[in-house]
Parts: structure tokens; sequence; C-alpha cells
């Protein structure tokens, strides 16, 4: 277990119940031990086990790629680590991108931090990265998280049926989106508390 006393954490922003900052090299043990839950990741598109050497050398190529955009979920009380979540497959030209999150923390669900996750992502996707569209992938049988992504402001777009076999049968794949002409305030540009003057 890791003393989040003793390590100096960043963060990035902030919601009511979470706090999102960077990756952290200390945290591959944990990222590796939520990758390895079959629980958690029967919501994913991966269901395998991870050697810890494969989470490392992930670990050194996401924090190198300009294609993801990866942060660590925090509770916000108590600045333990509960899960991550990213931006993948970001598309500048395009302004798109695909929103992911995993809450590795069993006891942290079920409490509104996965809402509250995906509305910080899309207020920093469409507020500071400049990106329009951010869409995600969820599983019919996941209804938890359908209703949670409804809530912070994804629709869905479309379906692919039956194309995701698991627990002996087959599932739809529901895609959603959200754009940022829809999207609401800002608090991200709220907490930032800046102006921009024009030079005369």
């Amino acid at each position: 277990m890791i003393n989040v006393k003793d390590n100096q954490i960043i963060i990035n922003f902030s919601g009511s119940l979470v706090s999102l900052g960077p990756l952290r090299s200390d945290l591959v043990s944990y990222y590796n031990r939520w990758n390895n839950d079959f629980q958690t990741t029967k919501t994913l598109a991966s269901t395998r086990p991870v050697i810890l050497e494969e989470e490392v050398s992930v670990f050194e190529q996401v924090a190198k790629s300009r294609d993801y955009i990866f942060f660590t979920i925090y509770e916000k009380e108590t600045l333990l680590p509960i899960g991550n979540t990213y931006l993948s497959d970001i598309d500048y030209k395009n302004r798109n991108a695909e929103f992911n999150i995993v809450i590795g923390e069993k006891d942290s669900r079920g409490k509104g931090y996965g809402t509250e996750v995906a509305l910080l992502i899309l207020d920093y996707a469409f507020n500071i990265s400049g990106l329009h569209n951010v869409f995600l992938k969820v599983y019919e049988f996941n209804e938890n998280a359908i209703r949670a992504y409804k809530k912070a402001g994804f629709v869905e777009c479309g379906r692919r049926r039956q194309s995701h076999f698991i627990g002996g049968r087959l599932w739809d794949v529901i895609f959603m989106e959200a754009l940022a002409t829809e999207f609401g305030d800002s608090a991200i540009n709220k907490a930032l508390s800046f102006e921009v003057k024009a030079e005369v």
C-alpha cells in the first residue's frame, strides 16, 4: 500500500468528489492490480492477465504519446488513488477523441465518482484541449455506466448489435457521444480564474 503522505501528489483539477492528476510511475502496481481484476475489466475491451513488466512498458509508451491524455483519479477527501481515466485516439485536426474510465477500487463504485470524472474530462476536452466531439463505447450490460454517462451529457449515437462476447453470451456495444456545443459552463475555466485582456 502506498503511503500517499510520503509522496508529492500533483493535482491538475478537481470536482466536489474527485481530483485528477497525471499518471505516476510509483502507482504502476495499482494500475496493474486494477487491470488484473476481472470484475473491473469485464467492462473494458480486454479481459486477460497483465504482467507487471507489460504494465510498465505500456506506462512508458503512453507517457510519451500525444494520442493519449491520461489522468489518475483520486478520491478528493482522502487523496487515495481509485482509478484512471483518459482520452485516446485524439484527432486534433478533426477535434475528436474517445473517453475511457476505470474505477479500480471496488469500494469507490456507486458513489457518483464516474459521473463527475466524465464531466471533468469533457470539460477538459472541450475547454482546454479544444476538442468538439468526445465519444465512448459501453456494453449494454453495464447499466450503471450508461446512467452515469447520460448524467454527464453523453447521448447514444448508435450501437453494434451482439458484437461483444462475455459471460457466455453476446451483448450490444453502445456508442455514445458528447459535443462541445451542448456542454454547460466550464468549471475548469472558472477555477483557472484568468481573463484575456486585449492589448492596445
